[in-house]
C-alpha cells in the first residue's frame, strides 16, 4: 500500500485502529453541512468501512483507494480516489475542523491528482461539490480543476434532492 509523505503531511493507507479517531473526526456538524456523508456514523459502520476499503486496495484492477490525512502524527481527515472506471474516477475528501481553513486540503489534492495521473495514469478527475462549499470549490480551483457545470439533483440528503457543482481535471 502506498504511502505519501509530504513536509506539511503524510497520506498513508487506513488501519483498523483509525477506527476510533475516525468516528471522533467525521461526526461533526460541519462535516454534515459540507458533505453527504451520512452524520452520525457509528463506530461499527466505520469499521466495517476500514474493512472494505482496506480490501478494495488490495484487488485488480483497483476499484478506489483512499488515504488518511495524518499532520504530526494525528488523523486530520481523508481522500479517497474512488470509482475508478477505466481513465476516469471520482475523488471525496473531509478534513476535521481542526485543520479546516489551513489551506492543507489544497496541497493534499495537489499531491493525490499527481499521483492519479501519474501512478495510476489516470486522464480526467472529477469531484462533485455542495454549491455551498465555497471552501471546497476554491482548494479545487487552485489545483487546476474547472466547474463544468451543475449536477441536477445529484445527491439525495437530508430528504431532498439537491444539485452538486461539477469540477473536473483532465492531464
Amino acid at each position: 500500500m502506498v504511502e505519501i509523505n509530504k513536509e506539511k503531511f503524510k497520506l498513508r493507507p487506513f488501519r483498523k485502529s483509525d477506527a476510533e479517531v475516525f468516528h471522533l473526526g467525521i461526526n461533526s456538524q460541519r462535516i454534515a453541512d459540507y458533505t453527504t456523508i451520512p452524520i452520525p456514523w457509528g463506530l461499527e459502520n466505520i469499521s466495517w468501512w476500514i474493512g472494505f476499503i482496506t480490501d478494495a486496495a488490495t484487488q485488480t484492477p483497483l476499484p478506489e483507494i483512499h488515504f488518511v490525512i495524518e499532520i504530526e502524527g494525528r488523523f486530520a481527515g481523508s481522500i479517497g480516489i474512488i470509482n475508478i472506471d477505466g481513465h476516469k474516477c471520482e475523488i471525496g475528501y473531509w478534513v476535521v475542523e481542526e485543520y479546516a481553513g489551513k489551506g492543507i486540503m489544497t496541497e493534499v489534492i495537489e499531491v493525490v491528482s499527481d499521483y492519479a495521473f501519474k501512478k495510476l495514469k489516470l486522464k480526467r478527475l472529477f469531484a462533485p461539490v455542495l454549491p455551498h462549499n465555497k471552501a471546497s470549490a476554491r482548494a479545487l480551483e487552485k489545483n487546476g480543476f474547472q466547474m463544468e457545470g451543475v449536477l441536477k439533483s445529484f445527491y439525495f440528503k437530508d430528504g431532498e434532492y439537491i444539485d452538486a457543482l461539477c469540477y473536473a481535471k483532465v492531464w
